[in-house]
């Protein structure tokens, strides 16, 4: 397949272009910003507000991977994300419709789930994509607005549309933060914002292969996260402790992730691989890993 992937300078966007080309897909990579080295020789420096730009870049290809959006951060006022993140992702779904192209996949967040979580908002837990939203930011209502704008997209087209919502990405040199940044009793109180999940780049980008590479999914939702909590702590313990009122819809075993990826594991076949416990230490120290799992500082 022809893949343009977007937002490719940006975290998931570098692993994603490499797994994807690793898969044997000739990829073209696109991003506002110039990237001079790329795990894909055809990068396209590409303004995705611009719609003339977007067909140029998005003509002939067979599927799209959509992860271009300004990040919910300090940087950019809540004006600046909502109308930066709703224009570009109405124009990669307008020339989607217009192409024919056959497959998007695209990237959500935890943060339509109700982020940050409190007790009296959540109706279940382990957390799973049939959920209630509730949004409290325009970063999130971007994201809400695009998920729903995907129903309609599809009712048109009947074009393969995947929604991935994505929470709290690591790379894997940044593990190494963890332990002074969530391992307290304070911030385990303040990661209880998304359930503790996270999720590995790599698993992330490999979910992104998943869904290009299935065919028949409609119009689907799937949340994409780590195998288990940030935390050292059983699952389970961390629920009777910090939304003791809150129904378990199922028992959760061990350490497992409370943003449930059950319909991703059944229905993309995503088995995630990389979790912090492989690469930290008892003690929170960073294990030696092989030069090309580091972070891509350039690339």
């Amino acid at each position: 397949m022809k893949v343009v992937v977007t937002g490719a300078a940006g975290k998931i966007g570098r692993w994603a272009v490499r797994t994807i080309l690793d898969a044997g897909h000739e990829v073209i990579a696109s991003d506002k910003k110039l990237r001079e080295e790329s795990a894909s020789l055809n990068f396209v420096q590409a303004e995705l507000r611009d719609y003339g730009q977007v067909c140029q870049l998005l003509m002939g290809c067979d599927a799209v991977v959509h992860l271009a959006n300004i990040p919910a951060d300090v940087r950019n006022t809540s004006q600046a994300i909502f109308e930066n993140n709703m224009l570009v992702n109405f124009n990669i779904l307008e020339a989607c419709k217009d192409f024919k192209i056959p497959k998007l996949v695209w990237a959500s967040s935890e943060t339509v789930l109700g982020y940050p979580f409190v007790p009296e908002e959540l109706s279940y837990l382990p957390v799973d994509e049939e959920h209630p939203t509730l949004v409290k930011s325009s970063y999130a209502m971007a994201k809400l607005l695009t998920e729903q704008l995907t129903g309609m997209y599809h009712n048109l087209t009947k074009q393969q549309i995947v929604t991935l919502r994505f929470a709290n990405m690591y790379e894997p040199d940044e593990y190494e933060k963890i332990p002074p940044q969530h391992w307290n009793d304070e911030e385990r109180d303040i990661q209880k914002k998304n359930a503790w999940a996270y999720c590995d780049v790599r698993d992330a980008a490999k979910a992104c292969l998943l869904a290009i590479e299935k065919n028949d999914l409609g119009n689907q939702v799937f949340h994409i996260t780590a195998p288990d909590t940030i935390m050292p702590d059983l699952s389970q313990d961390l629920v009777k402790r910090f939304f003791p009122n809150v129904t378990l819809k199922r028992p959760v075993q061990e350490h497992e992730t409370l943003m449930a990826i059950d319909k991703a594991k059944k229905i993309l076949g995503y088995e995630p691989h990389h979790t912090w416990r492989s690469v930290l230490n008892h003690d929170g120290t960073m294990k030696a890993l092989p030069e090309d799992q580091l972070a891509f500082s350039s690339v």
